[in-house]
């Protein structure tokens, strides 16, 4: 009695598998929706998990496949479920290739490519050739995740930040090339935003952008004293905002070699004593805007934008809940009252 040979798709049902004693039960061999994950080397299309099984037979790097029903697609694993965990994967078919025969290779059962991968020819004769080996583990960011289904060439690693986290370049992936390298460059993940900071803490602009950016502080003053807000370039000050609820009046001013320059002062600060207040600073085309509470309150020139804006540093009297910082393109100055301005010369802090 002879079984017959499906050459089609393998359905789900595994009808006629194991017809007779001496045929090969390929149910017992598979894992309905598996795969394991990273580990795939390679990737072609094959018309049923037979010819992918084989396949991965005719490989001296592949330890097992991912067979996906709907697109018939095989994925060669150079890792088996010895060594890895399998995961749950809908419309995947797993096997680990030790436990097939070794005659579904055809003419590539008899010949030995120990480093490379046997091919056979039109004539069924059998040859080795060199195969791609895959790229390895993508690089690590640091306070990123990466998610890739394989070290293929084409495969893609895309990345994605840790919660408070954001990605420093336009790309968010890299991919896999013939070459065996990832190309392209991703990361870093820059920290953007704080949790319950407190008071008296550095805030990093992340990604060394300084020409355009939104920092948003949720402030609440615990003393009828001042809160300051500095944007540092080294030990220079460019631009110092203080908000003085002792006398009521807020002021503007810089720090530079050494020496404050001229300044704006501002009557009636906008902060309450006791009560959380939404501090938003951008900067925008050389311009700070400070918006408080959804009101605007004041724009005033960056006097150095030849310098590199490093860090935040907010101090004082007051808590801060929250603070975060938006690298985005951002809108000319928001509508609003302009209250005049009273120049005078900022104290010194």
């Amino acid at each position: 009695m002879h079984c017959p040979l499906f050459t089609g798709v393998l359905f789900l049902s595994y009808v006629g598998l194991g017809c007779c004693g001496t045929c090969f039960n390929v149910s017992s061999v598979l894992k309905k929706d598996a795969h394991i994950e990273h580990y795939v080397f390679r990737k072609v299309s094959s018309l049923s998990v037979y010819s992918c099984a084989s396949e991965c037979l005719m490989s001296s790097l592949c330890m097992s496949f991912n067979f996906e029903t709907r697109t018939r697609t095989c994925g060669l694993n150079s890792n088996s479920s010895d060594q890895v965990g399998i995961t749950s994967q809908a419309g995947f078919l797993y096997s680990d290739i030790s436990n097939w025969p070794k005659s579904f290779a055809g003419a590539c059962s008899e010949t030995s490519c120990p480093t490379s991968r046997c091919q056979l020819d039109r004539l069924g004769r059998a040859s080795c050739e060199t195969e791609f080996q895959g790229c390895g583990a993508p690089p690590a960011v640091a306070n990123a995740e990466v998610h890739y289904d394989g070290v293929y060439e084409g495969a893609a690693a895309v990345y994605t930040c840790s919660d408070n986290f954001m990605l420093c370049t336009t790309s968010n992936s890299r991919v896999c090339h013939l070459s065996g390298n990832w190309n392209g460059s991703v990361g870093p993940c820059a920290q953007n935003v704080w949790n319950n900071p407190n008071i008296n803490f550095w805030l990093d602009l992340p990604c060394g952008d300084s020409k355009s950016f939104k920092v948003a502080l949720h402030v609440t003053p615990t003393a009828q004293k001042k809160v300051h807000m500095d944007f540092y370039s080294g030990t220079n000050i460019l631009r110092h905002i203080d908000f003085r609820l002792d006398d009521n009046t807020m002021v503007f001013g810089s720090y530079f070699a050494g020496a404050w320059g001229p300044g704006t002062t501002l009557s009636q600060v906008p902060l309450t004593l006791g009560t959380e207040s939404l501090v938003e600073i951008r900067l925008d085309h050389g311009m700070y805007m400070i918006v408080v509470d959804g009101r605007s309150i004041h724009n005033v020139t960056d006097e150095y934008p030849g310098e590199i804006l490093e860090r935040l540093f907010v101090s004082g009297d007051g808590m801060v809940s929250a603070a975060n910082i938006t690298l985005v393109p951002l809108t000319s100055a928001d509508p609003g009252q302009q209250p005049q301005d009273l120049c005078a010369k900022p104290d010194e802090k």
